[in-house]
Parts: C-alpha cells; structure tokens; sequence
C-alpha cells in the first residue's frame, strides 16, 4: 500500500472525499434525490475507475446526499424523450446503459471493502448500485425498491446479476415482479441488507464497519472479493484453479508472513498491504 498523495477527481455531480485510507463517495444530486442523470452516470466511470486504479484507499462508503441514496433512473430525461420525436430514445439509452454498466464493472473491480450507506430510498439503478456494493447498511427510514417495472421499463445496472445471488433467482423475480418498497427492516430480513441504523448513527455505523474491515490483509480480501463473484459462474475445476493461485500468491506476501509469525507469538497482526 502506497503512502503516496494522490486527490480524486474533482466532478459535477458526485463527491469523493478521502479521510485516511477510508474514502466516501457521495452522489449529490439532492434536489433530483440523486437520480442518475446522464452526467451523472458519465462521472461514475471516472470516480469508479479511479477508485479501482488510482485510490490508495483500504475501504470505501457509497452514499447519497440529502434525503436519498438513488432514485435509479432521472425520468424526467426519459419524458423528454418518449415526448420528443427528435430523440431515438432506444438508442440514447442503449448508450446511456453501456456506460452506467462499465461503472457497475469499474465498481467490482475495487480491490477494497465497499459499503453501501443506504440513506433514503434506493430504487430502480439505485438499487442496483446498492446491490453491487460489497456490505449494505440502511437507515431505518430507507427503503429499497426495484422499480422498473413502473414505468414498463427492463431491469438494468446489475439488478437481474445481483439480486438473484442476494435472495436467490425465485425470490428475486418475485420481488421484480411484485415489486414492492421494502423498509429497511423488511430488507434486512430478506438479507439484502445487513444492518439497520437510526438515521443520525448511519454514516458512524458505517465507518466502524469499513475501519474494521480495512485491517484485513488487502491481498485476501481482494482474493476474496474477486474469487466469490465469479464463483457461481465457474466449473469447480475452473474454480479450484483460482483458489490454488489465489493462495499461493499470498504466500509472497508481506502481510501473510506477518501473520504467520504473529499467529505463533500469540499476538494480533498488522495487515500494510505489502
């Protein structure tokens, strides 16, 4: 792990801010309760990019400003276009979910524990980035909504990806098609999020989780980050090869040496990313 300082990008529509090794991504549209507007959608790509690349981060807190974490979808865009016979509407979405899918990729690829803080409702893409987030902690005024099918639009952002490994692949169509707006207590009964706060304790129940979670070693997490979200796509021979390579090269590690040494002097060992 680099000690070197490097800032995150300065953008329209979304804030990164880095305290130590911990950063907080926050969407901040609050007055559109942070949908996801094209320009919205287009600085995903750079934060998530450069927070899988560039961040010398252990942890990472995706949240939403004001009173949302993500009202999916900026609809008023949509009306502009089924209202509109200048815009091929197909086609400008088409697009607009190539890049918002990249940033989901670009997301995944963080090599650190990420948390979702799911401030107030997460619905339609919101719910999918929520989903795509490692851990989700929700204020117990949130809810989580997939949405789409209110307006007759087809899943995206991940939603038909995640959810189906979150609450398995017949809860998961139930909840598309039945579609309700679960509290967050409902949520966290279905497993779709682990922990429920009071709203002013959210963001300090976050940071503890995520400060915990970044003295992990940084190579077994990302191991473990990358070897369980392919794991349901794979063979067991193709699967067992990951996990054979993913161990040995932990072995060339600082950090597993450390923790070997420590083990047998009883102590309690410091993970630095080396």
């Amino acid at each position: 792990m680099t000690s070197e300082t490097i800032d995150p990008p300065q953008l329209n529509t979304i804030r990164i801010d880095v305290d130590g090794q911990i950063g907080t991504l926050t969407l901040d549209r609050p007055d559109a309760f942070n949908a996801m507007s094209p320009e919205l959608i287009g600085e995903m790509t750079v934060a998530f990019a450069w927070l899988a690349d560039r961040a010398p981060l252990r942890g990472l807190i995706v949240t939403g400003a004001g009173k949302a974490f993500c009202a999916g979808g900026d609809v008023t865009w949509f009306r502009r276009g089924v209202e509109s016979g200048e815009i091929d509407l197909p086609s400008e979405v088409r697009r607009g979910a190539e890049v918002l899918h990249q940033a989901i990729v670009d997301l995944r690829r963080i090599p650190y524990p990420v948390i979702a803080a799911v401030n107030g409702p997460a619905a339609g893409a919101g719910f999918s980035l929520a989903l795509a987030c490692d851990i989700r902690i929700a204020a117990e005024d949130a809810f989580v909504a997939c949405a789409y099918g209110r307006i007759g639009a087809s899943p995206d952002g991940g939603m038909t990806y995640f959810l189906p490994r979150v609450v398995g692949p017949s809860k998961a169509l139930e909840l598309l098609l039945e579609d309700p707006n679960l509290a967050a207590e409902e949520a966290k009964e279905l497993g779709l999020v682990g922990e429920v706060a009071p709203p002013e304790e959210l963001m300090v129940r976050a940071r503890v989780k995520v400060d915990e979670l970044a003295k992990k070693a940084p190579h077994y997490v990302k191991m473990a980050k990358r070897l369980v979200g392919v794991s349901l796509d794979n063979s067991i021979t193709e699967h067992l090869q990951l996990e054979r390579h993913g161990i040995a090269d932990s072995m060339a590690t600082e950090d597993l040496r450390n923790g070997v040494e420590t083990f047998f002097s009883g102590g309690t060992p410091e993970f630095h990313g080396r």
